[in-house]
């Protein structure tokens, strides 16, 4: 019997994921297809020059941002059949979704504001170095680009975060010098222990370290709290104080700067070789943006394998450091078989689909590496 419900769970994570990635080749297609429609119907300058017109040449800055603001939002438009099939459809038909249809929208909703808002900001100032210094713009624009990521991620748990989701502090003291004391072996000093309020809206698990310097917080799902042990969660949190302690939020933001680098300089000659294709005369156009972001989609698709494949690496040195301050990879073990089948994900997925779209190794991977590193330390 139990090994039947093991296949059944099994074949709907497969079902499950089988549709995500399905719909993740749709989206993308049509995403690009709707960047290479909407610049060479003539659209793309027609909006340009329109904005030009209204606002004056000389305030070239604000028609960028108001030119890529209304781009941000027709393409959420268009592209919200598939964000509502993937966000709503699908998680209510695999029983992982609690949420109205009015608060689903809700969310995306904030979601495209806040899209809107970060796109706005970056593109525009982006074609300014474009205009002021064109022969260098990728350079400095990477350097703008790392400490607007730094920044981000100092806001997210205090600005972005509360406005999905309700964050309170644990209210089990016991649990949370626990946790502090998982934590405190790693020399970080944390601004808060959280519960973060999920199960109004997914039967999902989840818990992660977020923000920098003095908003450095762990959060800890009440979808999490409600149905694991103390021994498990301490494991996910030693996890989390693994990444911490390896400094992986600094490895990853570094590989980032250095994928930006390369990214904007290809855009760079990208962008020059081709604007004559649509009769602009310059790279700094916005009307010729549409050709910056399919630069954008055509290298993040290329440098993906290789940005996830380091991050398994991570995930794998995490798990490594959990087993070593707990002294065993029981509890891990068993938090990451709960989490996979809660969070319906597939324990073996087929390799290169794991290669190619995956940011964390298949769970019979991490069992297994974990279970290793177990041994090691009790031979040495």
């Amino acid at each position: 019997m139990n090994s039947d419900l093991g296949k059944q769970e099994d074949l709907q994570a497969h079902e499950y994921e089988g549709a995500q990635h399905c719909l993740y080749a749709w989206r993308t297609g049509c995403f690009v297809a709707l960047l290479v429609a909407f610049l060479w119907s003539g659209f793309s300058e027609m909006l340009a020059t329109n904005l030009t017109i209204r606002c004056g040449a000389d305030l070239w800055f604000w028609v960028n941002m108001v030119y890529t603001a209304l781009v941000v939002l027709g393409i959420s438009v268009f592209l919200f059949p598939f964000s509502y099939y993937g966000g709503y459809v699908l998680e209510h038909h695999y029983g992982l979704s609690n949420q109205t249809v009015v608060d689903w929208c809700g969310d995306y909703f904030k979601s495209v504001l806040i899209d809107l808002v970060i796109a706005s900001v970056l593109v525009s100032v982006l074609y300014a170095f474009l205009r002021w210094i064109p022969d260098i713009w990728w350079l400095v624009g990477t350097g703008f680009y790392i400490s607007f990521s730094v920044l981000f991620s100092f806001l997210v748990p205090v600005v972005i975060l509360p406005l999905f989701n309700l964050f309170e502090p644990l209210e089990d003291g016991v649990l949370e010098e626990e946790v502090r004391s998982v934590v405190s072996s790693t020399g970080i000093t944390l601004s808060g222990v959280y519960c973060w309020g999920l199960e109004e809206k997914t039967n999902k698990a989840n818990a992660a370290f977020v923000g920098m310097g003095k908003t450095k917080r762990i959060i800890l799902s009440d979808t999490l709290l409600k149905a694991y042990s103390d021994e498990e969660i301490l494991a996910v949190v030693a996890h989390e104080a693994g990444h911490c302690r390896n400094r992986d939020m600094v490895r990853m933001m570094g590989m980032h700067g250095v994928f930006a680098l390369i990214g904007f300089y290809v855009g760079d000659l990208f962008l020059r070789g081709s604007i004559g294709w649509v009769g602009l005369s310059s790279i700094s156009d916005i009307a010729g943006a549409p050709l910056f972001f399919f630069g954008v989609i055509l290298f993040s698709m290329i440098t993906m394998p290789v940005v996830n494949g380091y991050s398994r690496q991570r995930e794998f040195a995490a798990d490594a450091y959990a087993v070593k301050t707990l002294g065993s990879a029981d509890a891990l073990v068993s938090a990451l078989e709960k989490l996979s089948k809660q969070n319906l994900s597939v324990r073996e997925p087929n390799r290169w689909v794991e290669w190619f779209l995956h940011s964390h190794p298949s769970l019979k991977r991490r069992v297994e590496r974990a279970h290793a590193r177990a041994v090691e330390l009790t031979v040495d």
